[in-house]
């Protein structure tokens, strides 16, 4: 089976292709131009004329605009490989084979933090949007391992907190996410079944006396 897992929930971007049994991955910090390198890594790992057959895509929460492109590519390429796509909340994945209590942590800007706590991958509550303190308090009482680029940014309040930084916390989740496709087979939706996660909304507004 060929899988291709695409995230762009943060600054770290990555695609990734599990075929034949191998995972070949990319991943990258992209400030601007986010469209023309997740293209061309695409472009590159499909050269040896993989088919298709499922794609995984982060949909959120995250950076407004690169979660757009990351859900565009993964719809495009469903399409015009006739596949299906399992949408997979961007904090999960980053949670992903990662045992005992762990907090995701991404960070929201505006000192606000999207962050949901795991244990053993099981969620334990729901994804939320907070102030960077109350959304690391999410994980006190226990020791906890914080992964994500809020890990990075909020590094001292973390350790405050009790809890430990991952290694390459902000790296991009891509390879562990190709393996969830045939794990979760009820997941996966077609192409244009899939919806952003935003548990903000967008800064930019119609006005008002827009037309509908």
């Amino acid at each position: 089976m060929a899988v291709m897992a695409i995230d762009t929930a943060g600054p770290e971007i990555g695609v990734a292709l599990l075929a034949n049994g191998t995972v070949k991955e990319w991943s990258g910090r992209v400030k601007r131009g986010s469209e023309s390198a997740l293209g061309k890594a695409v472009a590159e790992l499909l050269e040896g004329g993989s088919l298709l057959e499922g794609i995984v895509v982060s949909v959120g929460p995250g950076a407004f605009t690169s979660l757009r492109v990351g859900v565009a590519t993964a719809s495009g390429l469903a399409l015009a490989s006739r596949c299906q796509v399992l949408p997979v909340c961007s904090l999960r994945a980053r949670a992903l084979g990662r045992p005992g209590r762990v907090l995701s942590l991404l960070d929201g800007r505006k000192n606000r933090a999207y962050a949901a706590l795991f244990e053993d991958g099981v969620p334990v509550g729901e994804a939320v949007d907070w102030e960077p303190d109350r959304a690391i308090a999410l994980a006190k009482g226990a020791s906890f391992l914080a992964v994500g680029e809020g890990a990075l940014v909020w590094r001292e309040r973390v350790l405050q907190a009790g809890g430990q930084v991952a290694v390459e916390a902000s790296r991009s989740p891509v390879a562990e996410m190709t393996a969830l496709f045939e794990r979760h087979p009820d997941e996966v939706v077609p192409p244009e079944g899939i919806r952003l996660r935003y548990l903000r909304a967008p800064d930019a507004q119609l006005p008002k006396d827009a037309p509908s």
